[in-house]
């Protein structure tokens, strides 16, 4: 029993080290919590009225300009089980992603997945959603793409890493397709824009060397993972986000929603009012 308490709190002490260490992945973790709490005392997490009060994405709002519901929808979530998997997958990523980034560049990439995982959905589905699936998997694809743009620097043994991301991957998009419920959309727009932006913003090596060797003998050869400039990041997030708009932007001027989903709207509208 010793043991085992011991466990635990080693657990725990590397979860909340975790966290005070990657600022960016704590914010998150924190706003999504809060929301929660928010849901739970202001009607339910699972009650639809309540999630569209507070943001939640749905086609025909969107159509009709309430364009805050791109941004909204990612720190939404509805249930335990839906925010305990997204804090947890969150948790488990975020800071690698955050290290090795830096805390500018993993902002933009979650920002934009999460943008571009709504984005995705309004195109598909008028269908009310919420949650930070999308930002997730785009954290995941571009730790992934930078795992597999550096692998002769990492070694062989960042391979087997490679292959279980892409079966977690793989094994969520299945199931997503085969459970009812599940905001596809947002899943794969999310992954797309992560494996994007994680090309440009994923850290490049660069071996620098020391030492003029005609004077003190062999040159001192460094090797380090340069990250990109913030104008960098800057301009790729803009430009990821500028798509998001775009393809909204031609979702809400080409699409006609049927009477049914209509008819929802009205009922939304009428019970937030």
């Amino acid at each position: 029993m010793i043991g085992q308490n011991r466990g635990q709190e080693q657990v725990f002490r590397r979860f909340f080290a975790s966290l005070a260490e990657n600022p960016i992945t704590t914010m998150f973790v924190a706003i999504n919590v809060a929301m929660f709490v928010v849901l739970s005392f202001t009607g339910g997490s699972n009650d639809a009225t309540n999630l569209y009060r507070w943001g939640a994405k749905f086609g025909p709002a969107i159509q009709d300009g309430d364009w805050y519901r791109l941004f909204s929808p990612v720190v939404l979530h509805s249930g335990w089980m839906h925010i305990a998997a997204n804090t947890f997958a969150l948790v488990i990523f975020g800071p690698r992603l955050e290290r090795d980034f830096g805390w500018l560049a993993f902002l933009a990439t979650y920002v934009v997945s999460g943008v571009c995982g709504v984005a995705a959905s309004y195109l598909v589905s008028p269908a009310l959603s919420v949650g930070a699936s999308g930002a997730i998997f785009g954290i995941v694809g571009a730790y992934g793409i930078y795992l597999v743009r550096n692998r002769n620097d990492f070694g062989v043994s960042v391979n087997p890493l490679i292959l279980n991301l892409a079966i977690v991957l793989v094994i969520n998009i299945f199931f997503g397709i085969l459970i009812p419920g599940i905001d596809q959309g947002a899943h794969v727009g999310g992954l797309i824009a992560g494996i994007t932006i994680g090309w440009a913003l994923s850290p490049k090596r660069v071996v620098t060397i020391e030492d003029d060797f005609f004077i003190f003998g062999n040159p001192i050869v460094r090797t380090r993972f340069k990250r990109v400039s913030n104008k960098t990041i800057i301009v790729s997030a803009s430009i990821g986000l500028f798509i998001a708009l775009a393809v909204s932007w031609w979702v809400s001027n080409v699409i006609d929603y049927d009477h049914a989903t209509m008819g929802i709207y009205g009922f939304y509208e009428l019970a937030t009012s």
